[in-house]
């Protein structure tokens, strides 16, 4: 009986050294939660790291790209368009790849002309070239509308402005990006007694900035969107609150 025990015994043993031993022969490896990113010139995105050892550090192929570190998150921003790489390592030396696509900016062009305006489908109306008046108003509840209206027709857009980024300058943004199936907003255009109301299921803030220099002038706002499957941008400065 007791040499059933040591038997016994020395089997444990020998599998828990190895299992042991395994375990120390494993290959750890990096892994990026995203092999390929696509990103605007100007713009960021963010791809997280796990495996291996911190501290991690990213270094581009070129100059297209440049990334920065912080923690586990990887911080790529476009400054060239084309495709590069950037390697990530940890302390050890283990290293992975991120594939990189850097394209133009196809706001580039409206983000240059602070002309108050609004164009979505067949809709584009125009300050100082269309008749009408535009607010761009933000209330306690966060709820942002933008509306051009005149005698025949109107366009109001009304989305949720969770992170305040309305009301706050910023450069660059995202205010909602969703899949294509869940609204964050909504369009309604009407023409005499015809109302059509849209679901707007992307939101983005592509520009935030004053029209000049001068003290106290409203922030303009660029903001594109998406409603019915079809792409818009609006321009227009926030409207100051009426004084009471």
């Amino acid at each position: 009986m007791k040499r059933i025990s040591i038997y016994l015994f020395g089997l444990i043993l020998s599998g828990a050294l190895f299992v042991a031993c395994e375990k120390e022969g494993d290959d750890p490896k990096l892994t990026l939660d995203k092999n390929s990113v696509e990103v605007i010139v100007g713009e960021e995105t963010v791809v997280k790291v796990s495996g291996g050892e911190t501290p991690y550090k990213a270094t581009p192929a070129d100059d297209k790209v440049e990334a920065k570190v912080d923690g586990a998150n990887i911080t790529v921003k476009g400054l060239k368009v084309g495709n590069t790489t950037v390697k990530v390592t940890d302390k050890n030396g283990l290293e992975t790849s991120l594939a990189v696509k850097v394209k133009e900016d196809p706001y580039a062009g409206d983000k240059a002309d602070a002309t108050v305006r609004v164009k979505w489908n067949n809709f584009e109306k125009v300050l100082g070239e269309d008749a009408g008046s535009y607010t761009l108003t933000k209330a306690e509840n966060k709820t942002v509308t933008f509306s051009w209206t005149n005698e025949d027709e109107s366009l109001v857009l009304t989305f949720k402005d969770t992170a305040d980024q309305i009301g706050d300058e910023q450069e660059t943004a995202s205010l909602q990006s969703t899949g294509p199936v869940t609204p964050v907003g909504e369009l309604i255009i009407t023409a005499g007694e015809d109302e059509d109301k849209y679901d707007v299921t992307v939101l983005k803030l592509l520009q935030a900035k004053s029209t000049d220099d001068e003290e106290g002038t409203p922030v303009t706002y660029w903001v594109s969107f998406t409603a019915d499957g079809k792409e818009g941008i609006f321009v227009s400065p926030l409207t100051p609150e009426a004084e009471e």
